[in-house]
């Protein structure tokens, strides 16, 4: 189970996720910053220039990360690379080792054994780091997020199928209200008995729900309701409300993101009741229906599925003040105001998208690169060792005609798979040996050789070499290995392979004559230094006969 939860973290980009979030967050925290900054100077203006403003940068802080992976990045040395951070690179225990080839003399007396350091067992970093636990935790908050949302949806629907039409008084206060603010879209106006205060859902068909019993109220009160809903209607701020829920996903661990949305909606309810003002409501009259309705609602808590609501408000108190100070500029800014402000945001949008804050020069991509490689490399290494460590186990447990059997199934099933080969020039080689002599195979090799017509491989030729001497034709196995001495030269494996050869031929002189050339090449080669010692001590033992 570890393993398999190793292999998933592993495969997932998790650096580059969070590379992004930390981007996106430092990019949208300077947007807040900047859309702070403007309604700091725009106090003495509208709140619908304010409250665009707000609007503005929302969309930029839903836009930011879109053009963030679209357009191309110019990164500035701001933020160190990640790698600096003390992250670590999972090792995927799941590889299935390279299968080796036969490369090398079989029939040697001795093994090669491990050195201490083989035998050091590598430990594989199995633990999750603490950049992935901090994206999968993004990733909760985000999933919850958007639960909330579905509730609310879920919770707005519910409301709107147990609602019911209002009495006739109420369409009749709606079609003036509306004419009066001039809003050309067509509202529902519905009645419910779940709430406790006038909502306004939908977007593109929207509806005004108020409480039941509100056809009892005051002509007075139903226009100065009215207008507050009919003016979010107008501004389109059930459809803003939806892109801070949605952006709510990204930035919800943003504490500045929730700053943006308060005033998002501070400036949003206080530009509704400069509407409700401007249709000719007193504003005493209009404070005192706010006091009303919060004393009414009392300390309710707030369902989920309300968007918003015409008084239950933390800033009611600043509302108020806001109602009744008379030099507060209450105009409704023109097309032009709303569009001067976004080119405004764009302009700030713009260049942040396409400006990274990693320090991520060329350097530190081939940096990276290379550790990416040393750690394949690592891998690798791994699985060789654990390879040769099984190997060496598996043969120390075997008698020594085990051994030789082994040895000779894993050559001849070697040579089978060379025999397989259309293009193998040691394939052919070998037919002409088997089948004519060597003479023959000698003169098809040089054929071969010179019409580039088949590949040369020196384990292909090594491993020929060794095919012979089971059947006691040395000669042969001595030309198969003479023709990789010849056509690789730089390669000791294959001097010690010849020397073997001459060495069972009883050509000692000529044995000792490869195997000092293959130390020479290698000289940590404990094969050739065996067999020197060995002919050593027989020439001497001749000698002493």
């Amino acid at each position: 189970m570890l393993s398999l939860l190793n292999s998933i973290l592993a495969g997932m980009p998790w650096t580059g996720l969070l590379r992004f979030l930390v981007d996106v967050t430092v990019k949208g925290g300077l947007i807040i910053g900047a859309a702070s900054v403007a309604t700091l100077l725009l106090r003495r203006n509208s709140a619908y220039i304010r409250n665009m403003v707000w609007v503005f940068a929302l969309t930029g802080l839903l836009l930011m990360p879109v053009f963030s992976l679209m357009a191309p990045v110019w990164n500035l040395p701001i933020i160190p690379e990640l790698s600096s951070w003390g992250a670590r690179s999972y090792i995927s225990e799941n590889v299935k080792p390279d299968q080796d080839s036969f490369v090398g003399p079989l029939f040697h007396d001795e093994t090669a054994s491990l050195s201490a350091a083989d035998d050091a067992e590598l430990t594989l970093p199995i633990g999750i780091p603490w950049y992935v636990w901090c994206i999968m935790a993004w990733i909760a908050g985000g999933i919850i997020s958007l639960g909330y949302y579905a509730v609310s949806r879920a919770g707005v629907r519910r409301i709107v199928r147990n609602s019911y039409s209002v009495k006739s008084r109420w369409l009749s206060v709606l079609d003036e209200i509306s004419m009066g603010l001039g809003l050309k879209r067509d509202v529902e106006l519905l009645e419910s008995d779940r709430i406790r205060t006038a909502i306004t859902v939908g977007v593109f068909k929207p509806v005004v729900i108020v409480p039941a019993g509100s056809n009892d109220w005051t002509s007075e009160r139903m226009n100065l309701v009215l207008s507050h809903e009919l003016a979010h209607v107008k501004r389109w701020d059930t459809l803003i409300e939806i892109f801070a829920l949605l952006a709510t996903v990204i930035y919800w661990f943003n504490p500045m993101f929730w700053f943006a949305v308060k005033q998002l909606r501070i400036e949003r309810e206080r530009d509704c009741d400069n509407a409700v003002l401007c249709t000719g409501a007193r504003p005493s009259d209009y404070a005192e229906l706010l006091m009303k309705i919060a004393a009414d609602l009392g300390n309710s808590a707030r369902p989920v599925w309300k968007l918003s609501t015409i008084s239950q408000d933390s800033n009611l108190k600043d509302r108020l003040m806001s109602i009744l100070n008379p030099k507060i500029d209450r105009k409704r800014g023109g097309r032009r105001s709303a569009l001067v402000t976004g080119i405004i945001v764009l302009a700030v949008l713009l260049p942040l998208s396409t400006s990274g804050l990693w320090n991520d020069s060329m350097a530190q991509e081939k940096q990276e690169k290379k550790k990416k490689a040393k750690t394949e490399e690592m891998k690798k290494e791994y699985q060789k060792k654990m390879m040769q460590k099984k190997k060496q186990a598996k043969m120390e447990k075997m008698t020594p005609e085990e051994k030789k059997k082994m040895q000779a199934e894993k050559l001849h099933k070697g040579w089978q798979e060379i025999m397989k080969q259309e293009n193998s020039a040691a394939a052919h080689v070998g037919k002409a040996f088997k089948k004519e002599d060597i003479k023959t195979g000698l003169k098809k090799f040089k054929k071969m050789k010179k019409a580039n017509s088949h590949y040369i491989k020196e384990n292909e030729f090594n491993t020929l070499g060794y095919i012979f001497p089971q059947g006691g034709n040395t000669e042969k196995a001595v030309a198969a290995f003479e023709i990789n001495a010849k056509e690789f030269p730089d390669a000791w494996n294959v001097y010690d392979s010849l020397g073997e050869a001459y060495m069972v031929a009883g050509k000692h002189d000529k044995a000792v004559e490869n195997y000092k050339k293959a130390l020479k090449l290698n000289p940590e080669s404990e094969s050739s230094k065996k067999a020197l010692e060995k002919l050593k001590m027989k020439k001497k033992a001749k000698k002493n006969i």
